[in-house]
């Protein structure tokens, strides 16, 4: 085995601890926010309480606890980074794909700083979780290049239509994740107690928060026929790009099994689990979106940076 053959076998698990580690750290700070455990250092940060190791709390050792782990993954996050421009540095795909994950990250530890020494609004709490989702998505996406990296070439290009589809319904996908971020960290979350039409609201809850309830949930059906169109259109180029048709089977389950995750969290009232897991789908499904995007994107750069050279005009045979 050669050196860039090892080197290879590094940076792939490097890739796979990373993109392992995003979804925990994602799981992590949805368990903080719900458990109300943002305020279990203090103000203080990034030492807690003011301590390297504090008094025994549940609430600081759940804060503690992500702090760690995002330390943790920030290693994993540079490493991959260096691994990926070593190997792939000339490859548009890792020159997209690094900058964007390393700084995801450090915005959201920023955020996450923010968050704990000053007060927040919901709308700035739930971009953090929005920046969590790119990082997670970002951190995904090179662990698959960097890891399958022939699985990534010789792509065949996909018509227009069904590129600005892709890439709109990431759009679409991360604004209704924001959301149901936005409604979690507004409290807003109780005001409907029945699924999947708000028909019964909690005693006194504000028009707006059921309001926003019902929006949150019609835009999370249209997400599932909007999906649904994309594999229809995917299906089409088949057999061509089966990359594309399974990629989005799977990104319809993963919207149903979140529809399901949040039936569950309703007859849960609120609960934990339910929670946990309805963030922890939410990253899965925009993570698929943002795959597909990635491989429509691989067939175009395809197109554009493997031109065939213009052939030089014959010379003229020279008469006798």
């Amino acid at each position: 085995m050669t050196r860039r053959q090892r080197l290879e076998v590094v940076v792939r698990w490097l890739g796979i601890a990373a993109a392992v580690g995003m979804l925990i750290v994602l799981v992590m700070g949805a368990t903080v926010t719900d458990t109300g455990s943002a305020q279990g250092c203090l103000r203080s940060w990034p030492l807690c309480r003011g301590q390297f190791i504090p008094e025994f709390a549940v609430s600081t050792f759940i804060e503690l606890s992500h702090r760690a782990v995002t330390g943790v993954e920030g290693i994993l996050i540079v490493l991959l980074a260096v691994g990926a421009l070593v190997l792939y540095g000339r490859e548009r795909p890792v020159q997209v794909l690094t900058p964007l994950m390393v700084g995801s990250l450090l915005l959201q530890a920023g955020m996450g700083a923010a968050a704990v020494m000053w007060p927040q609004q919901p709308v700035v709490l739930a971009l953090h979780f929005g920046i969590s989702l790119i990082a997670l998505a970002s951190a995904t996406l090179t662990a698959l290049y960097v890891g399958w990296p022939r699985t990534m070439r010789g792509l065949q290009t996909v018509r227009r239509g069904l590129q600005v589809g892709t890439w709109g319904f990431l759009v679409y996908l991360y604004l209704l994740i924001y959301t149901g971020a936005y409604i979690r960290h507004a409290g807003a979350g109780a005001a409907c107690l029945s699924w999947p039409v708000c028909g019964i609201s909690a005693p006194g809850a504000a028009w707006s928060a059921v309001a926003a309830n019902f929006v949150h949930r019609g835009a999370a059906a249209l997400a599932v026929l909007f999906a649904l169109g994309l594999a229809v259109g995917y299906r089409r180029l088949q057999p061509v790009r089966t990359d594309l048709f399974d990629g989005g089977l799977f990104l319809v389950a993963a919207l149903l099994a979140q529809a399901a995750a949040g039936a569950f969290l309703v007859a849960t009232r609120l609960g934990l689990f339910g929670e946990l897991l309805h963030a922890a789908l939410s990253g899965v499904a925009f993570t698929t979106a943002a795959y597909l995007c990635l491989r429509v994107a691989l067939g175009q750069w395809r197109t554009v940076q493997v031109r065939q050279p213009t052939p030089t005009p014959a010379t003229p045979p020279i008469p006798v």
